[in-house]
């Protein structure tokens, strides 16, 4: 993704979180966003970041002093029209029309959810259950049966036990995974899906296409297209549940983003160069606060501390 891209999507979401963008703006960034994969994934980021779709979220919740909902204000600004609604999902958020012709955003409902740091197993249905990792979002389908649900954003892990039950079924960005038996990890973030077969074998639909994802192996797809399968290292997909963050020659820039959704507050590069430069390592997500001080004797960064757990490195 190139600098330019991912300036051109910071300004569209500083446009939207200044309140002041039309429905023709919202139409525009639309095009914008499905010119190209990049700029879509560039989106997703700008709004994850800036925590789009929380701070929508605690406008729409918001009391005025004399106790009447938000909603209630006089003047257009703040009404949203569910009718004029553009949908925005690889973002996880939702571009509602509002009146007077300027746009808001809100995430789309989820069943269940993770905090940061925060995990949670659940029993779907006979013999099919899941868990979900830090900052993970997902809305139950029984339209598709009881053993389906749609990863809306972060990070499973997905089992299917016995034959002769229902398979497991996971949506994601408009992309279908089927499980009989085994077991699956699923990572969902910037418009993108990795899927993970570790145990068994799963059939995955997505941009058209029907992939056959043998065990030990992984795909990626996002709404446009599908990866061809690669093998992998089961140990490795499910590093998270024993608590560790896992990277083996990984570009510094994904390591620290990776981190931050583990970390309160934000650990920010300062220095371009740095971003490419390549990590391996093993840290533990109980003591994420030791990962600043782990980078700064392995491989030589400064870090500044700053309040509310901004770290900046360089």
């Amino acid at each position: 993704m190139s600098d330019d891209v991912a300036r051109q999507a910071q300004t569209w979401v500083s446009l939207l979180l200044s309140g002041e963008a039309t429905t023709a703006d919202a139409r525009s960034l639309t095009a914008w966003r499905g010119a190209d994969p990049c700029h879509e994934a560039a989106f997703a980021r700008a709004a994850r970041v800036h925590g789009l779709a929380r701070t929508a979220a605690a406008e729409l919740r918001t009391r005025r002093p004399d106790g009447r909902s938000a909603s209630t204000r006089t003047g257009p600004s703040r009404r949203l029209i569910i009718g004029g609604a553009i949908a925005a999902a690889s973002a996880g958020v939702v571009v509602l029309a509002g009146r007077g012709g300027r746009v808001g955003l809100i995430p789309p409902a989820a069943d269940y959810e993770t905090a940061k740091g925060e995990t949670k197993a659940l029993q779907l249905a006979d013999g099919v259950s899941v868990e979900l990792n830090t900052l993970t979002r997902i809305a139950l389908r029984p339209d598709a049966g009881g053993a389906a649900f749609e990863l809306l954003s972060g990070e499973a892990m997905v089992w299917a036990r016995g034959s002769g039950r229902p398979p497991a079924t996971v949506f994601a960005q408009g992309g279908e995974t089927v499980l009989g038996q085994g077991r699956l990890a699923l990572r969902c973030l910037d418009g993108e899906v990795r899927v993970s077969c570790l145990e068994g074998s799963a059939q995955v639909r997505a941009a058209g296409g029907a992939v056959a994802l043998p065990p030990r192996h992984s795909l990626t797809y996002d709404q446009r297209r599908v990866m061809p399968a690669v093998p992998i290292d089961p140990e490795a997909e499910g590093a998270w549940r024993r608590g560790l963050l896992l990277f083996r020659n990984e570009r510094l820039g994904d390591v620290i983003e990776e981190i931050n959704r583990y970390r309160e507050g934000r650990i920010v590069i300062a220095s371009a160069g740095l971003r490419d430069r390549r990590v391996n390592g093993a840290f533990q997500t109980d003591q994420i606060d030791q990962i600043v001080d782990q980078l700064r004797l392995a491989y030589g960064v400064s870090a500044t501390r700053l309040p509310g757990g901004v770290v900046v490195i360089a």
